[in-house]
């Protein structure tokens, strides 16, 4: 969790004390307004993934806060620069290091929207195949570039439907609104970081309706992108997650090559 350091220091004439906090209040009203421009507006573009610098691709490692007994999480996130277009293209892999999700992000110039999605599931007979599963983006906000504090909704809609029930429908909205700023020690540095409360509404709609609300919240760290993110399963239970490294495609490779018993080849050593 983050960190607040503050200092108070020790000062004997009066009027050095008046300069200090004359000082110190134009400081911080440079530093809180210098990213807001002047319609009210806070540019916050900085803070998604830097799309720039993962033309190679990245692997995020997130691990889980206070609950060793959860697996870590891998998302894989790569740009591509078609013509004058920049997209994002991110893909989780679960514990096993399968791939679950595969979506593909586009910049606008009002923010990052959501172009596709499939996910993966397992087939009921076969655990080595796995069933593609496109989803329907209803609402494609993902991640604004300006924002205003405690204002505006950001709404993400998918829907889909299960293979092994294809009558059935599931829906997934998300709500994000932004809370506002604050710092996050990562990797010993004192790093700005944004903050997005999310509700979350699931329905899953078969021979009947079943829906359940979720809310939680999303850290986003400048120049790195999410670093932290938690959702409260119930009023018992929440599941939290931050970052914990980043590094090339190949060293997640190395994982599963090693998990599965693989040669530099791709065969099994048994």
């Amino acid at each position: 969790m983050p960190r607040f350091f503050f200092e108070k220091n020790r000062l004997h004439k009066i009027h050095n004390t008046m300069h200090v906090r004359l000082y110190t209040s134009i400081f911080l009203f440079f530093t809180l307004h210098s990213c807001q421009s002047g319609d009210g507006y806070k540019d916050i573009r900085n803070f998604y993934f830097p799309l720039k610098s993962l033309d190679e691709g990245i692997v995020y490692e997130y691990k889980p806060v206070n609950n060793d007994s959860f697996p870590h999480e891998y998302w894989y996130y790569r740009s591509l620069f078609p013509g004058d277009s920049i997209f994002l293209s991110a893909t989780f892999y679960a514990p096993n290091l399968i791939p679950k999700q595969q979506m593909t992000q586009k910049m606008t110039s009002t923010g990052m929207t959501l172009r596709d999605m499939y996910l993966y599931e397992p087939d009921s007979n076969r655990s080595d195949v796995q069933h593609q599963v496109p989803v329907k983006v209803v609402s494609d906000d993902v991640f604004p570039f300006k924002v205003r504090d405690n204002g505006g909704l950001f709404v993400y809609h998918i829907q889909w439907s299960p293979p092994q029930d294809p009558k059935a429908s599931i829906r997934l909205i998300k709500n994000r609104q932004f809370l506002g700023d604050t710092t996050m020690i990562i990797s010993g540095e004192n790093v700005p970081v944004i903050r997005f409360l999310v509700k979350e509404l699931l329905e899953y709609e078969s021979d009947g309706v079943f829906e359940q609300t979720f809310s939680g919240e999303e850290w986003y760290a400048k120049g790195i992108g999410l670093v932290y993110y938690q959702k409260d399963i119930s009023d018992a239970f929440q599941l939290a997650y931050e970052l914990h490294d980043r590094y090339p495609m190949e060293e997640l490779e190395s994982t599963f090559r090693t998990m599965y018993d693989i040669d530099g080849e791709g065969n099994n050593s048994y």
